[in-house]
């Protein structure tokens, strides 16, 4: 079954159960493949988070759980939940964005426990913004988020480490996450790339190629391609059937701040663009919608995968207008 056909399908069940049914969490967790009874694993997969600027304030006067007040239940369906972590968390003296500089901005330490709570269990820290403050924040940002229990990849302050995989464990399991980022900001960036996975796609596809028969699912997040484009460069999907074709599983990229059509290559998923999730940009409707990937991992290297639609914004949550879904979903369904 194409894209095509899962979304009209995806659709009707939207409009039959008023948007539950992207919600809820199958109750059998076991599938069937040769006759052998299988455990399913599921991975829900969202794009950029910022917990800096408003939503900064928001968790600084106490309102931790704010930012996925409206998603929580969604996000905890699964068994792993991933986003792109695309501010710092760290203690600026109560400052979520730079008074000279509206790009430049993190998000306060409570933030990792906002993630936490929302039931978030990794995140990757390889993107653009994860130097805005400097080393010292991001040291913060990742003892900060070790001390909520969520782990992170992309970003080390052993440089040695900074381009090893996460291994996540469930149900017998293991799943493999690698994050590059081809983007750094410009603010004090001198040395961010001994500690930031950036821009070395032959040292990723090494990394892919090293893990890959060690675990039973590799995914990859990849921060590059340019904002608010509408479909991915011919340089992106070059490195994204690179990366596949060295072994990775599934591509969950962004950047752009916009969502992008999906590709399948070599029957795997390539997610050009995640788009926002808890991330406000009120300025366009496609910076202002966007999708979850909701993977199904029941054979080893292979994924199946349903996507949940979502308005994105300071407090995201699932889509349900007939008419935004059907844009969202033409959209996505270009490559068919």
């Amino acid at each position: 079954m194409g894209l095509h056909d899962k979304i009209y399908i995806y659709l009707g069940i939207l409009l039959l159960l008023g948007g539950g049914w992207f919600a809820t969490r199958t109750d059998s967790p076991l599938g069937e493949v040769a006759g052998q009874l299988t455990t399913t694993i599921t991975v829900i997969a969202g794009g950029d988070v910022n917990l800096g600027r408003q939503t900064g304030q928001k968790i600084l006067a106490g309102e931790v759980d704010y930012p996925f007040a409206l998603m929580g239940d969604t996000l905890k369906s699964a068994d792993i939940a991933f986003v792109n972590l695309e501010s710092q968390l760290a203690d600026l003296g109560g400052e979520t964005q730079s008074p000279t500089n509206e790009y430049r901005f993190a998000g306060p330490p409570e933030g990792a426990k906002s993630l936490a709570n929302a039931g978030i269990d990794i995140v990757s820290v390889a993107n653009n913004h994860m130097w805005d403050y400097g080393k010292t924040a991001l040291q913060e940002t990742l003892r900060n988020l070790s001390g909520a229990d969520v782990a992170y990849v992309g970003a080390n302050l052993d440089p040695s480490l900074v381009w090893s995989p996460r291994i996540l464990e469930v149900k017998g399991k293991k799943i493999a996450f690698l994050a590059m980022t081809n983007l750094l900001n410009g603010y004090e960036n001198s040395g961010a790339a001994n500690y930031v996975a950036f821009q070395n796609g032959s040292r990723l596809v090494e990394e892919i190629q090293k893990i890959r028969n060690e675990v039973d699912w590799v995914l990859v997040s990849l921060h590059s391609g340019a904002e608010y484009s509408a479909a991915p460069s011919s340089a992106m999907v070059k490195m994204a059937h690179e990366l596949i074709d060295a072994g990775a599983d599934a591509i969950l990229a962004g950047h752009p701040h916009v969502p992008q059509p999906i590709e399948i290559y070599n029957e795997k998923p390539i997610f050009y663009s995640l788009g926002n999730f808890a991330f406000w940009q009120p300025f366009d409707f496609w910076t202002q919608h966007s999708f979850l990937a909701k993977l199904k991992l029941i054979t080893p290297h292979q994924v199946e995968y349903e996507i949940i639609l979502v308005n994105s914004g300071w407090q995201p949550l699932v889509l349900t207008d007939a008419s935004t879904i059907e844009q969202l979903m033409a959209r996505l369904n270009q490559n068919e």
